[in-house]
């Protein structure tokens, strides 16, 4: 278990050196730079820019510009802002860091029962007109885009019946609307994975066997199948997680929260760099310690799944 653990441990670092520098070098692809921006209504100053440039070290080759930002990150601040002069990454970011993952969790754990509960029950009627319905609402939540049922929600809860803020952060009704807008995909794919696998389970042999004892159908279904279509559900948590919080980019945006999200979509406009990788970076940490915690807890609750330390 030690040898699988430090050998995932690494491949995550490998993962992350991968992230950093390839978003090092894809932000550079994109035209304009921090100073060009910066500077968009005194355009014909040439000398300041040059001055601002060798300033930030823009001027520098491109190798030396990712060790300079590779140093930040081993000082732990990440380095400096080029759009908030004289603050370091980490310093305008950390407001987001408190809203962007608990925003998330909070959408997973409400999006994580109702998923398996519809789920479940359209499996348990499998044909009936229940499992047409909720099939039918699922394509449904999954084909609408965020922004789309952010706009719709907005225009009936804000402006019609006026009970909820139209946008903003720090109270609970200004979270109701957000979290509505993560949860419905999520929702609707675990409900999806949750029938599939209930399904298979329902046609095992045991299922089967246990019925035929005479076992309640309601036993059946929440003492025997339930237990293993939780199993490999578990293996989707981390790409779940994931989509949620590449959802934030979009909801943080469209209802003014002022998540890692929102921070980022305007530091790729603004050409910040560092700011822009850091938060790619954490994303990625996010989405990659959340599988590799999964992983760990799928060899625990599946008693089938042995980690040695020949585990690939």
């Amino acid at each position: 278990m030690l040898r699988y653990i430090l050998r995932r441990l690494w491949s995550l670092l490998l993962v992350w050196a991968v992230t950093v520098t390839v978003t090092f070098f894809a932000m550079r692809m994109v035209p304009g730079d921090p100073i060009t921006v910066m500077l968009s209504d005194q355009s014909g100053n040439a000398d300041l820019a040059e001055r601002l440039r060798a300033q930030y070290g823009l001027d520098r080759p491109l190798l030396y510009q990712l060790f300079d930002y590779l140093a930040g990150i081993a000082s732990g601040t990440f380095g400096l802002s080029y759009r908030f002069v004289g603050y370091s990454v980490i310093n305008v970011i950390a407001g987001g860091l408190a809203i962007t993952p608990i925003l998330a969790l909070v959408s997973f754990l409400v999006a994580l029962p109702i998923g398996v509960v519809l789920g479940v029950s359209a499996a348990v009627r499998a044909g009936g007109w229940l499992d047409a319905v909720i099939t039918i609402a699922l394509v449904a939540s999954i084909s609408i885009p965020s922004f789309a049922l952010a706009a719709v929600l907005v225009w009936v809860f804000s402006i019609k019946l006026e009970l909820l803020p139209v946008a903003g952060w720090g109270s609970v009704e200004q979270a109701i609307l957000p979290i509505i807008v993560l949860v419905v995909a999520p929702t609707a794919v675990i409900a999806r994975l949750a029938r599939t696998y209930m399904l298979e389970v329902l046609d095992c042999d045991y299922v089967r066997t246990a019925r035929a004892k005479g076992v309640r159908e309601s036993l059946v279904i929440y003492r025997h199948a339930m237990r293993n279509t939780l199993v490999p559900l578990l293996t989707s948590v981390g790409i779940i997680f994931g989509a949620l919080l590449s959802g934030a980019f979009i909801v943080e945006t469209v209802f003014n929260i002022p998540g890692l999200g929102r921070i980022a979509v305007e530091s790729i406009l603004a050409r910040d760099y560092p700011v822009t990788m850091t938060i790619v970076l954490l994303f990625t940490a996010f989405y990659t310690l959340i599988n590799f915690a999964v992983d760990l807890l799928y060899g625990i609750v599946d008693p089938r799944v042995r980690l040695t330390g020949d585990a690939s």
